[in-house]
């Protein structure tokens, strides 16, 4: 059998050599997306609605209720969705977006006869995160006719890290303290049970306040310290044009 020549020899030995680690890493080296080509988006959440909720004792709001047992029910797709709070009363779960959803929360069975039975509410996943903050009455608590629920302030644009503090207004007002269902949409903040919101993410969002079957919202703006300043630089520009 004739020899390959010397030449020949390296050529097909650095062309296997080069086959071989086009196969096992791709067109750009080591890296699993090939380096030329971008990775695909790998969010986890897309058409999702992060909820969060906490669970606490109506009387005492600063008591969570661990091992209360919460079911989601969602009509449209027709299927319901069974947790349990944690040992912070609070629970956070995937849902799919733009349905109606109805919660329904049973006190934790230790406690059966402390509280009410059930407390109901209803909620849309109209945004990416929504955030619940649910009190359970107690057994001997009965709540009086109301006929309006109202919210104030009903519309604030607030920076990131800054306070406002929301107050419901009842019709007839009642002789007893009635805390509501506190619920904030959008992923622009936080609320505590005495309606104290703290906006954490630049965005548009709303706060509602409901019970029973009555609900008011608020709508909130967040806006981030640049936005503020390309204002004060827009304001300073007109001021400028003005005096010429």
């Amino acid at each position: 059998m004739r020899k390959m020549d010397l030449p020949v020899q390296t050529f097909f030995a650095t062309w296997l050599a080069l086959t071989f680690s086009l196969a096992l890493f791709g067109c750009g080296g080591g890296d699993l997306t090939g380096g030329s080509i971008p990775p695909g988006n790998t969010g986890s959440n897309q058409g999702k609605a992060r909820l969060f909720a906490t669970v606490v004792d109506a009387v005492n709001p600063d008591t969570p209720l661990a091992g209360a047992k919460v079911e989601i029910i969602l009509p449209d797709v027709g299927t319901s969705i069974v947790v349990e709070t944690d040992t912070s009363g609070s629970f956070s779960i995937d849902l799919p977006v733009k349905k109606k959803c109805t919660i329904k929360v049973q006190p934790p069975i230790a406690f059966a006869s402390l509280y009410q039975e059930s407390v109901e509410t209803f909620f849309d996943t109209d945004a990416d995160e929504i955030r619940l903050l649910i009190p359970i009455p107690h057994k001997d608590a009965i709540l009086p006719t109301l006929t309006e629920l109202q919210i104030q302030p009903q519309e604030v644009v607030l920076k990131v890290r800054e306070k406002v503090q929301f107050q419901i207004q009842l019709n007839p007002q009642p002789q007893i303290s009635i805390r509501p269902i506190w619920s904030v949409h959008g992923g622009i903040g936080i609320i505590n049970h005495d309606g104290l919101f703290i906006a954490t993410r630049p965005g548009k969002g709303i706060v509602t306040a409901k019970i029973g079957e009555l609900l008011a919202e608020a709508k909130v703006e967040v806006k981030s310290d640049a936005e503020d300043d390309d204002s004060d630089d827009d304001d300073d520009s007109d001021k400028d044009g003005d005096s010429d």
